[in-house]
């Protein structure tokens, strides 16, 4: 299978099988290479909470609109969101520890962020917070699959109740949960609009 047939095969699965397991070594790989994502500035804002206990996954059925995917996955991945990862200081020191610029380079490198945000307040807010975590899921949902398992984007749980049960800091916006497991489905044929219908080409 090449790369565009591998793409064009996501499908949202949403039965899985319930006795398989995922060893937390695979769930870090995993999560490794999910995180050459993009993100705003390199904010890289989001947070990952894993859950494989079973009966966690039952309680967060429940909290799911009772959906069985949640309940027979192999693991659960809450993602979410820190708004704080996008303080001026803390991406600079970012730009520091990972050597791309330099001590005698620390202001210039604010005042470019600082500038960048003048034009684009929102993306240090909840709109940006989503696109940034939005597409740190699409690529882990591509990721997912190179390692041989499926997964579903879901929204429409109770994420309030969720916060709560995990202990979970208030400063993190949940964003989306992510069943992941063996599929025991092929799951249901996409059905997409042609690039026609939706692309204006300027020339």
């Amino acid at each position: 299978m090449n790369f565009l047939e591998q793409l064009d095969m996501r499908k949202s699965i949403r039965h899985f099988d319930s006795s398989h397991t995922i060893s937390d070594d695979e769930i870090l790989s995993i999560l490794n290479h999910a995180s050459n994502a993009p993100s705003n500035n390199n904010a890289q804002p989001w947070k990952v909470v894993v859950i494989k206990d079973k009966q966690l996954l039952v309680e967060m059925q429940k909290l799911s609109f009772n959906q069985e995917q949640v309940g027979q996955a192999s693991a659960v991945f809450l993602i979410l969101g820190d708004r704080r990862s996008y303080e001026i200081d803390r991406l600079v020191q970012l730009n520091l520890k990972y050597h791309l610029i330099t001590e005698t380079e620390i202001n210039d490198k604010k005042q470019k962020i600082k500038t960048y945000f003048s034009l684009h307040p929102e993306d240090k807010e909840e709109v940006g917070l989503r696109f940034d975590v939005g597409l740190f899921s699409m690529n882990l949902m591509h990721v997912l699959r190179t390692f041989g398992y499926d997964s579903v984007p879901m929204r429409g749980v109770d994420f309030e109740t969720m916060m709560h049960v995990f202990k979970l800091p208030d400063e993190w916006d949940p964003i989306l949960i992510l069943p992941v497991g063996k599929a025991t489905t092929i799951g249901h044929s996409h059905q997409r609009e042609s690039a026609e219908k939706f692309t204006t080409i300027i020339k």
